[in-house]
């Protein structure tokens, strides 16, 4: 396992590969434990940085071979999580070490990106596992193991993998909006935003579906998160909120019967 974090990143996947195919159930746990210490996805980070502040300098040239780095990188991560994605489908020792070794963490600087990249990896995998994902993911977002920073850069570095997981994603936001613990809640609305501004035109559509469901759902405490997430997605992307205006006024008032004394916040609609 020490050989790990000396592998390239394109040779990444078929080390995980074989060490994943090859773990015995008695050590799945040790194994995986070891794996994820060793797994650093931070050194995927820059070729994805140095796209972003490419796109921000349009006057500035791309190179070809900046863009062969970005696409390198992008697509090795991909990978790595599809062989990942095999493994806990397929190998059920696996998915549960896998489980484990993220509950057996209790460190809260020890706590990764991909940590909560592999629950939802599981979490959309495996339903058998659904309710002990989030089960973990509540206790974790209590005890300040997964901070919204860290879910922000999950978000930001590796929308494209993480995308694959939506469904997943969209259903654990609306169960933590249901939370009665402040933390859970305040994770549940960050995953709405960011979700919106990572994933594509039918993700973001799902997205404000979700949180107009909530608006209408009769229950006040849920109704303003609800709308403060969608007052935050007015403020944050304008423009790509505003393709979807007419539709949140006519849901929301389809539902003005449940919700009459909060209209107020779209009194305002840039419309």
């Amino acid at each position: 396992m020490t050989i790990v974090p000396s592998v390239k990143l394109e040779d990444l996947p078929v080390v995980v590969k074989f060490i994943l195919h090859n773990v015995k159930a008695a050590d799945a746990v040790e194994v995986i434990s070891d794996l994820r210490k060793s797994l650093d996805l931070s050194s995927c980070v820059l070729p994805l940085q140095i796209l972003g502040s490419q796109k921000k300098l349009k006057s500035q040239v791309q190179t070809s071979s900046s863009m062969s780095q970005v696409t390198t990188s992008q697509n090795c991560v991909k990978l790595l999580f599809d062989v990942i994605k095999l493994a806990v489908r397929f190998q059920k020792d696996v998915s549960e070490a896998w489980i484990k070794a993220i509950e057996n963490t209790t460190s809260l600087s020890d706590h990764k990106v991909l940590d909560l990249i592999v629950l939802l990896l599981i979490h959309s995998t495996n339903t058998k596992n659904r309710k002990q994902i989030e089960k973990v993911l509540r206790s974790k977002i209590r005890l300040g193991c997964m901070p919204e920073q860290l879910m922000q850069n999950a978000f930001q570095n590796h929308s494209m993998v993480i995308k694959d997981f939506f469904p997943s994603i969209l259903a654990l936001a609306q169960t933590f909006l249901h939370s009665s613990h402040p933390a859970i809640v305040s994770f549940g609305s960050c995953m709405y935003k960011q979700a919106f501004a990572a994933f594509d035109s039918y993700c973001q559509q799902e997205v404000v579906t979700a949180l107009v469901t909530h608006v209408c759902s009769g229950n006040e405490t849920e109704l303003d998160i609800s709308l403060d997430v969608l007052t935050d997605l007015v403020m944050l992307h304008t423009s790509l909120l505003m393709r979807y205006a007419t539709f949140v006024k006519v849901c929301i008032f389809l539902g003005a019967y449940y919700i009459s004394g909060h209209l107020r916040y779209f009194a305002s609609d840039p419309e």
